[in-house]
């Protein structure tokens, strides 16, 4: 694992005081870090979820990017709520990884934390697919674009073979489909540019809509 700019503790102090106004009830890792597809120049993501909140915010501050969430929002995008933007819904699978990715739960708040982390993803895995398939339709063969964040079609592919052979959801991907979410995270905008790329994608994606054909609900 890459050394991380800050520690938990500055990280809950800087969260703290730009919600003053709101309690912080738990901040996580997410984005790259969770996933753990982090490379050298990858930023720092945090999930922060705040009671007495309605909305979605996303700020930046010292080099840190925060994705606040009121609570019932965050439960919202976990049920796969669709007036929730798409861009938050298909990051919802990374409270698989929430556990280990903690950096603070306030202990007011410890009941709502688990029953978060209790929460069975594989519930709501056929609306969360149909959330990637709109969002990355529109990248790959409505504006025919390849784009750094398309690597989360190559994710969440790697992430169903595993899941056709186990029926679990598990976002830890083995080492093959690491490398080629490495790969584009690297190479995007360069080597990668390329017809002959934005098709493999296109292939991951279509392969993605076979499999959530194959899904109930």
């Amino acid at each position: 694992m890459m050394p991380r700019k800050f520690s938990d503790s500055k990280l809950t102090e800087i969260v703290v005081n730009m919600f003053a106004m709101n309690e912080v009830m738990f901040i996580y890792y997410c984005g790259s870090d969770n996933y753990k597809t982090k490379q050298k120049k990858s930023d720092t993501d945090l999930t922060v979820v705040l009671n007495n909140f309605n909305g979605i915010i996303h700020a930046s501050i010292e080099g840190v990017d925060i994705f606040a969430y009121g609570y019932e929002n965050f439960l919202q995008r976990q049920s796969m709520n669709d007036t929730l933007p798409l861009y938050n819904l298909i990051h919802a699978d990374d409270v698989i990884n929430m556990t280990e990715n903690l950096i603070y739960v306030n202990p007011s708040y410890q009941t709502e934390y688990n029953s978060i982390i209790a929460l069975k993803f594989e519930d709501v895995l056929p609306q969360y697919l149909d959330a990637v398939i709109e969002y990355f339709n529109q990248l790959v063969n409505v504006e025919k674009v390849i784009v750094k964040r398309s690597y989360h079609i190559i994710r969440i592919r790697g992430i169903l073979e595993k899941y056709l052979e186990t029926g679990k959801y598990d976002v830890n991907l083995n080492e093959v489909w690491l490398n080629k979410v490495f790969e584009h995270k690297k190479n995007w905008d360069k080597d990668l540019n390329t017809p002959d790329h934005l098709n493999q994608l296109k292939t991951y994606l279509d392969e993605i809509i076979t499999i959530r054909e194959g899904l109930r609900k």
